[in-house]
C-alpha cells in the first residue's frame, strides 16, 4: 500500500505530529512571538522530506500543515528565525498565512412567510417557493438539474439535516473539531448551499441545481472567519475526491503566492473555481474606477460574481473591478438555514452560489464525468450572459441558465483537444512555478 503525504508527515516527529488539521487556532494564536507562515520548498516535498521538516524544526518551528496535491506546508515558527528560515537554500520562499473569511456584514432575517412553527418537522415547513433570484435568471424554466455534478461549497459548513438540504459528504479542515464534524453551526455556508442545490421537494425553497452532490468542506470556523491555509485544504480535498466545482463565498484582503499556486493547479486539473466579488461597496457607482474586490476573486482563474437588486441594478455594497466576471442576484435572497430553517440575507455570498448552480446545469448538460472542461462552461456562462448594467461591473452580464444550457457548445462534451490543452496549460504552469522559485532564491541571495 502506498502512503498518503500526509501519512509520511505524521510519522517523521514530534513537529510534524498536527498533520493536516493542524493545531486548534486558540492554542496556536496563543503562542508569543511566532507567526503562521507557508514554506515552500525548492524541490518537491517528497526528495528531501526529514531534511525538510527537519530545517524547520531547527529553527524552533512547528509543522502544522501539509498537503497531498501541494509541495508547501504550514510552520509556526518564532519571529527570530524566519530570517534563517528564508535564507537556507532549501526553502523557495516564506509567506505569511493571511486571513479569510465572509464578506462584510453578513445579516440574515427570517421571513415569517417560510418560517416553520416547528423546525424539526418537515411535514410543518411551508410549500415552495422559488426566490425571485432564481425565476430572473431562467433556471425555473430548464430541464437539467444537476444531477450527477459534485459541487464543494467551501464555508462554514453545511446542516446536514435540513428537510431541504441533502449533503453527500464533506471534510473540516478547520483544526477545530474532528474531520468529520462539518455542520454549519453559523448559518452562511447553508444558505450558500440552499442557493446552489436546495431540494426540489416541495418545502421552503429549491436551488438552481436541486440533484447536484453538495460536499460541505467547512473551511471557515463557526464565527465566519478562516486562513488561507484551510481554504487551500478545503480546494485540496476537492481535488484529492474529484468535486467538480469549486464555491467560495468568501475572501481576503492581500493576496497570496500559496493560494494562487493552489487555485492554478485546480484550474488545470481541470476544476471549476467561482468566488463573491466581496462586499466592500463603491464609491463609483457601476464603474471599476475604485476596485474593491477581495481576493482571490481578482484570480485570473476564478469565476468572479457581483451582486444585483431585484430591480436591477448593481446593489450598494457589492465590490467591484476589472476582474468580475458575471453578475448575479445577492439582495434579499431566500434560503436555508441552520435549525433547519429558512433565512433571508443579501450579499456578493449569495450571487456567487447563482452562477455555481448554472455551472452545475452546464456541466450536466455537457455529460461530464468529474473535471476537464472548466474552460467551456466558463466561456458559455459568459458568452451567454445578459447585459443588464452595460457597465464594467457585471463582467459579461447578467447569469443567463436558460441560455446557458441552450448553447450548442453546452452539448459538445468533453474532446480529445481539451484534454491536451489542459496537460499543455499544466506544464506551462509547472515551468512558470519554477523559474519563480529560481528567482526567488536568486532574491535571497543579494537580500
Amino acid at each position: 500500500m502506498q502512503c498518503s503525504r500526509r501519512q509520511v508527515l505524521g510519522g517523521i516527529g514530534a513537529g510534524a505530529a498536527a498533520g493536516l488539521l493542524g493545531v486548534p487556532a486558540s492554542a496556536a494564536e496563543s503562542e508569543p512571538d511566532t507567526e503562521r507562515v507557508f514554506v515552500h520548498p525548492k524541490t518537491g516535498l517528497l526528495d528531501g522530506l526529514g531534511d525538510f521538516f527537519g530545517l524547520i524544526e531547527a529553527v524552533g518551528g512547528t509543522t502544522l500543515l501539509e498537503y497531498d496535491n501541494f509541495e508547501f506546508v504550514v510552520a509556526r515558527v518564532p519571529t527570530t528565525g524566519l530570517d534563517e528560515l528564508r535564507g537556507d537554500d532549501r526553502v523557495a520562499f516564506v509567506e505569511d498565512d493571511d486571513e479569510t473569511g465572509i464578506p462584510g456584514d453578513w445579516s440574515p432575517t427570517l421571513p415569517d412567510l417560510l418560517d416553520p412553527p416547528d423546525g424539526a418537522d418537515c411535514a410543518t415547513h411551508p410549500d415552495q417557493r422559488p426566490s425571485w433570484g432564481l425565476e430572473r435568471i431562467g433556471a425555473d424554466g430548464v430541464e437539467q438539474n444537476g444531477a450527477g455534478v459534485d459541487v464543494g461549497i467551501l464555508d462554514t459548513g453545511i446542516q446536514s439535516a435540513h428537510c431541504s438540504l441533502s449533503v453527500a459528504d464533506g471534510r473540516n479542515v478547520t483544526g477545530d473539531g474532528p474531520p468529520g464534524d462539518y455542520e454549519d453551526r453559523h448559518g452562511h455556508g447553508t444558505h450558500v448551499a440552499g442557493i446552489v442545490g436546495a431540494l426540489d421537494n416541495g418545502r421552503g425553497v429549491v436551488g438552481v441545481a436541486p440533484d447536484v452532490n453538495l460536499h460541505a468542506v467547512k473551511v471557515l470556523d463557526d464565527d465566519g472567519a478562516g486562513r488561507y491555509s484551510q481554504l487551500i485544504a478545503g480546494i485540496d480535498w476537492c481535488l484529492s475526491n474529484d468535486v467538480e466545482l469549486i464555491s467560495m463565498s468568501l475572501g481576503g484582503d492581500a493576496e497570496s503566492a500559496s493560494l494562487s499556486r493552489a487555485i492554478d493547479k485546480a484550474h488545470s486539473a481541470g476544476h471549476l473555481l467561482l468566488c463573491a466579488a466581496g462586499n466592500e461597496g463603491t464609491d463609483g457607482g457601476d464603474s471599476c474606477d475604485a476596485a474593491t474586490m477581495t481576493y482571490p476573486a481578482t484570480h485570473e482563474n476564478v469565476v468572479a460574481v457581483t451582486a444585483m437588486n431585484e430591480d436591477e441594478t448593481l446593489a450598494s455594497y457589492s465590490s467591484v473591478g476589472s476582474a468580475v466576471d458575471l453578475l448575479a442576484p445577492g439582495t434579499e435572497i431566500n434560503s436555508t438555514t441552520v435549525d433547519n430553517r429558512y433565512a433571508q440575507a443579501s450579499g456578493t455570498s449569495m450571487a456567487c452560489p447563482f452562477v455555481t448552480g448554472v455551472a452545475a446545469l452546464v456541466w450536466e448538460r455537457r455529460d461530464e464525468n468529474g473535471p476537464g472542461p472548466n474552460d467551456p462552461v466558463r466561456e458559455i456562462l459568459g458568452g451567454t450572459a445578459e447585459t443588464v448594467l452595460g457597465t464594467c461591473a457585471e463582467g459579461d452580464g447578467l447569469v443567463n441558465a436558460r441560455a446557458a444550457v441552450g448553447d450548442e457548445r453546452a452539448t459538445e462534451g468533453a474532446t480529445w483537444n481539451d484534454g491536451v490543452v489542459a496537460g499543455l496549460r499544466s506544464l506551462l504552469e509547472r515551468v512558470v512555478d519554477l523559474i519563480a522559485d529560481f528567482f526567488e532564491w536568486l532574491r535571497g541571495l543579494f537580500s
